[in-house]
Formats: structure tokens, C-alpha cells, sequence
């Protein structure tokens, strides 16, 4: 679960440093005289993509509990079952 938040937290920077470049590229773009492009501001972008991790009040998660063994071997037949519709069972 931890790396599922970390993950999450490196994709919300990217967005967030990705937009601020664009957004960057309009004011030199709109400098340069031509038309600017809709683009809100870093602020405005941060706004509507918050993430909850950049909430003071953010929720703690639960860690997802392990899959026992009759969970495991009934996704195992599940995919065995898939598998044998799709037309054979993968091995060669």
C-alpha cells in the first residue's frame, strides 16, 4: 500500500511540474505576441487537482488485508477458466 502512495504522490508532482511548465510556455508564448492559450494559473491548476495528500486533514487508509489461500486459488481457477475459453491454457 506505502509504494501505491508513493506512486501516487510522483504522479501528482509530475502533473503539477508538467503543468507549471506549460504554463510557463504561455507567458513566453503570449511575450513573444502570439495568442495565448487558455491555461490556468499554477494556483488555479492546484486547485482543481488537489491531491489528498496535500490536505492537512487527509484520511489514514487501512493497509488492505493479504489474500488468504482459498482467495489465491479460487483467482488461480478464475484464470484458468479464462484462459481455457480464450483457447488454451498459455503453456507451449
Amino acid at each position: 500500500m506505502q509504494h501505491l502512495v508513493c506512486q501516487q504522490a510522483a504522479n501528482h508532482r509530475a502533473h503539477v511540474q508538467t503543468h507549471d511548465c506549460l504554463y510557463q510556455l504561455s507567458l513566453s508564448l503570449q511575450s513573444l505576441g502570439f495568442t495565448s492559450f487558455p491555461c490556468p494559473t499554477p494556483d488555479q491548476f492546484r486547485a482543481e487537482v488537489a491531491w489528498s495528500g496535500d490536505w492537512p486533514e487527509a484520511p489514514v487508509e487501512a493497509p488492505a488485508e493479504a489474500p488468504d489461500e482459498a482467495d489465491e486459488a479460487h483467482e488461480d481457477e478464475e484464470m484458468t477458466d479464462l484462459l481455457d475459453f480464450l483457447g488454451g491454457s498459455g503453456a507451449t
